[in-house]
Parts: C-alpha cells; structure tokens; sequence
C-alpha cells in the first residue's frame, strides 16, 4: 500500500514538472529563437542553420528553469493533496511525516542527478553541436541581405555597397572593399568597382562583376587595373557570428582539469578555450552551476515539506502557506546570488560549495524536530 502511495505522488509531482517545463521552455525557446533571427538578417546564415541552432539551445534552457519547476511541482501537489484529503490517506496508513519527507528526499535525489547530467553532460556538448553548426555554416544566405542603398558588413572583412539593384539578382554600380586599402603592410586589401554585378543563377557565392576597376595593395604599393569581366567568389568569407566555443559549451572533464591545474599553479594547454588565472572565476562559476547548485534540490523539497506541519482547517492556513512559498523564493536566489560572489579566493570558493550542504542539514534537523510526533 505504502509503494503505491508514493508511486501516484511522484507520478503527480512528475507529470505536474514535465508540463510546466514544456510549457515554460517552448514559450522562452521561441523567444529566444527570436532573439536569434540575427543569424539570418544580419549574420547571412540559412534557416537550416538557424533552427539547428535554436533546437540543439533547448536543453540548456531545460537546465536553467528546471530548479524553479520542480520545487513549484513538490509544492502544489502538496497543497492539492492536503486540500483533497489525500495526505489522511498516508497517515492513517500508519506512514509517519518523518518517513513521508525521506521517502520524498529519495525521489528528489533522482531529479538532482538528472539535472547534474543534464547540466554536465546534455547541455554543454548540445550547445557545442549548435556552435559547431555556425562555424561550419558557409553563408549561402549572404546573397539575400545585398539591399540596395545599404553598406552590408555582415562577413569579417569585407564591405559590400549597391547603389541600384535593377532585378532579384541583379545590380549597378556595385562597390566591394576587402580589408581596409589604406593599410599598404597588407597584400589583402583591395576596391572593386563595377557599373553591373550579377549573382550567378546556380551558385549565389559567385558575383559576376562587368565593367570595372581594382585597387589593390602589393608590397607597399597601389595597384589597379580594369577588367571587362571578373567572377567574384563570395563563400572564402565568414560571418561575424563568434564561432568560439564558450565556457558553458565546453565539456566538464576540461573545464575540471583547467580549474585543478590553476590551483595547483600548473600550467594546462587547451586548444577549445583559454585556460588562465582570469578566467579562474568563469571557471569557478560554470564547476558551481553543473554540480554545486543541483544540491539545492533537497533543500527546496524540504522547505516544500513545511506544509506538513499545518492542516488546512487552521485559520491562517492561507497565510502559512504563503510563508513557504516565500521560503522556496528565497532558497532559489540564494543559489543564484551565491555564484555571484565565486571569486579567485580559494576560502570563498569552499564556502559556496559547502553550504548548500549545511543549509540541508540545518533544515532537516529543524523540519524533522516539528514532525516527530506525527
């Protein structure tokens, strides 16, 4: 009887988290993915690339919200059970409050794992396949931002000025600068100027430019000549997008042993991202949200665990519950401003680390002293 009692609660409770998650997720997934819309206006990148993009951030925002879902879920489904009289069932089962909050610690244990893995494993190497997406991409959409009247200096080095645009493909009086011409050290710098440019029908990359001249830089001297007809290949330019991985794309394993080998004054090489003393914090801080802040779980459903110790026939029953609501607020931006203060002390760092582990402990004593005799 007991087993299935706890299986309908953590059904109810899951099944409360998985709609509340999808439901929050899909609306910050669109918003984001609006966000986003750069990558085609202004970055030339297809919409292939931009979905791909938006699909493989999701996990990331599972990760972020999932905290605040869950301890939402613990807490109306312990309200909704008090309010339907499901709770009496439990206790006149002869289930003691004391072994109703373990059994429940139990399950939240399973979902703090989860999101340790998610946050550790799913969300790093997701967010790393979507920046892999972009640095991989080869702006086939870059022919679609050439507007007429508009300087377009959507790829690193390279400016491209149409002065009519007469058809879908086709312009007059077109102006292309690579680099900046009037740095003579530089062989790659150069003006084009056409009175007609046409983007080929097959491949867009190529930009068949007519009746024009080149300026151009070639050991510290100007060089220019004219030309009837030259096809301008678009694909050898990249997007101004940062193609770099970020912190919180890199795997755990190098971001654990970068922080190990800087505490240890050991100098540790990697070619994915800077591994030194002023990224220390930045380290610090992603170790934090993939390991640390997951342990804050139990204390959420423990402090969720305090409508336990009133009934809904009390007269500020309303107002009790409004107490604990406020408590679960309080645990949630504590274990975000804790982050904040992540600094190089080695003294702070411990600190931060260890007192989601004492909060939980502090609580439980006090939670279970309440409860002893129920």
């Amino acid at each position: 009887m007991e087993k299935i009692l706890f299986r309908k609660l953590i059904l109810d409770i899951s099944l409360r988290a998985l709609i509340i998650t999808f439901t929050i997720g899909l609306i910050v997934w669109i918003i984001q993915a609006a966000n986003y819309l750069d990558f085609v206006i202004d970055d030339g990148h297809n919409f292939t690339i931009y979905f791909y993009y938006n699909l493989f951030n999701f996990p990331k925002i599972i990760h972020r919200i999932l905290p605040f879902v869950f301890a939402i879920s613990v807490f109306f489904e312990l309200i909704k059970y008090e309010k339907n009289n499901e709770l009496l069932i439990f206790w006149t089962t002869g289930i003691t409050k004391k072994r109703f909050i373990s059994n429940l610690i139990n399950f939240t244990l399973i979902v703090m794992f989860v999101q340790i893995l998610i946050g550790s494993v799913i969300s790093p190497s997701s967010q790393l396949k979507a920046r892999e997406f972009l640095k991989n991409s080869n702006m086939d959409f870059l022919p679609n931002l050439i507007k007429q009247g508009k300087f377009i200096d959507t790829v690193s080095g390279l400016t491209i000025f149409i002065n009519e645009k007469t058809d879908k493909n086709s312009f007059k009086n077109v102006y292309i600068q690579e680099g900046n011409i009037l740095d003579l050290n530089s062989n790659n710098n150069q003006i084009i100027y056409a009175k007609e440019g046409f983007l080929d029908s097959k491949d867009k990359k190529i930009f068949k430019l007519i009746e024009g001249k080149i300026i151009s830089t070639n050991n510290n001297r100007l060089i220019s000549f004219e030309f009837d007809k030259i096809d301008y290949d678009l694909s050898k330019f990249e997007s101004r997008t940062i193609k770099i991985a970020k912190m919180q794309e890199l795997p755990s394993k190098k971001i654990i042993e970068c922080a190990i080998s800087l505490t240890k004054n050991v100098s540790y090489r990697e070619e994915m991202f800077l591994c030194d003393f002023q990224s220390l914090k930045n380290i610090n801080q992603e170790i934090y949200k993939r390991f640390i802040k997951p342990i804050y779980f139990p204390i959420l459903t423990l402090t969720c665990c305090f409508l336990l110790t009133f009934s809904k026939v009390e007269n500020n029953f309303s107002i009790k519950t409004i107490k604990v609501f406020l408590y679960i607020f309080l645990i949630l931006v504590l274990s975000e401003i804790s982050m904040r203060y992540l600094e190089n002390s080695k003294l702070l760092f411990i600190l931060v680390m260890v007192l989601p582990v004492i909060l939980y402990f502090l609580i439980y004593n006090f939670l279970t002293l309440k409860v002893r005799y129920d």
